[in-house]
């Protein structure tokens, strides 16, 4: 697994402790060694283990973390650096596991200690490391699309019992909190949609304090909430469109079978339906919501895209403008 994260200490850990780990039986990653207040390659099952050597650390500066493990077989090899420098590679003797999961933070440790973490990005492709300098900004709807809508009463804002249809230029409203909803405040109701292929579409673009990009991203992420009027079978399905291309992906297609808010998230290093980004693919984002079983209602609470550009990297300072770390 290789991963790229930016982190800065508010106040410095006061032991040993993991700072991120790949969670594959015992976790391997960075960690902190208070001896010397250093990162370095760090594997733990009973106890911590820490690389020959590392690089030290303060409080107040942003340090650019790239990390690959590979714990496919014995021994685990280890590799971290810090802001391009690299620590001494761990060999960790233990035996081959494979995992699914990053973990920010001291996991089942008592250590208590303030940092911030932004601009993560994941890879389960060895040679990406190290991922390097980057920065990740995020995207909201800000406008309607072409909607989709065959009768009334199909689609509604909220409980209010008024119908969005294909006239409806302000639907993205009820999906364009930042970050996104965590209790159940407005939303698109999919109440009684006529045909399967019945849907609302909303436009992307950038959120406050976000320019419209240039280039092409290097890696997207769609993130949505969602929740149904009860927890019995139903269906709701969100599609990520290129509207240039005319291709598109389902992020879910599933029952929901909550009445509190769900997340689901999604990850395109490519267009959805394929193709590598392109700007013009990327500004062109559109999201679709679809139900072929709407009893009991499933709701759509909100939108966004993370997306991340390579930049050149600049001393204490990750990015320009970066997004909140929205938890799945």
């Amino acid at each position: 697994m290789v991963w790229r994260f930016y982190l800065r200490f508010a106040a410095l850990p006061t032991s040993d402790t993991a700072i991120s780990s790949f969670q594959a039986g015992a976790g391997s990653g960075v960690g902190f060694k208070s001896a010397d207040s250093s990162l370095y390659a760090f594997a733990t099952d009973s106890a911590p283990s820490f690389g020959a050597s590392g690089i030290p650390v303060t409080t107040g500066i942003w340090y650019r973390i790239d990390v690959k493990t590979i714990t496919s077989a014995n021994p685990w090899l280890i590799d971290v650096q810090v802001d391009g420098v690299s620590c001494a590679q761990l060999s960790f003797s233990t035996g081959a596991v494979s995992g699914s999961s990053i973990q920010i933070g001291s996991g089942g440790t008592s250590e208590t200690f303030d940092f911030y973490v932004d601009d993560l990005l994941v890879s389960q492709t060895s040679d990406d490391y190290p991922i390097g300098p980057g920065y990740v900004n995020h995207f909201v709807p800000t406008a309607d699309g072409t909607h989709n809508v065959a009768g009334t009463n199909d689609f509604e804002r909220t409980l209010t019992g008024t119908d969005i249809d294909n006239t409806t230029t302000d639907s993205y409203l009820l999906v364009d909190d930042i970050p996104l909803e965590s209790s159940l405040n407005d939303w698109i109701n999919l109440t009684a949609p006529l045909n399967a292929t019945d849907y609302v579409e909303n436009v992307f673009g950038p959120a406050p304090g976000i320019n419209t990009p240039t280039t092409a991203p290097r890696s997207v992420e769609f993130l949505a909430a969602y929740h149904a009027a009860a927890v019995q079978t139903n269906n709701l399905r969100v599609a990520y469109r290129d509207s240039n291309g005319g291709t598109q992906d389902d992020v879910l297609n599933a029952t929901v079978g909550s009445e509190t808010i769900l997340y689901i998230r999604k990850q395109y290093t490519t267009i959805p339906g394929g193709g590598a980004w392109t700007v013009t693919a990327f500004n062109n984002s559109r999201a679709q919501c679809y139900s072929s079983d709407a009893n009991p209602d499933p709701r759509l609470d909100g939108y966004m895209i993370e997306a991340e550009w390579a930049e050149v990297a600049v001393a204490g300072i990750p990015s320009l403008v970066t997004a909140p770390y929205i938890p799945a």
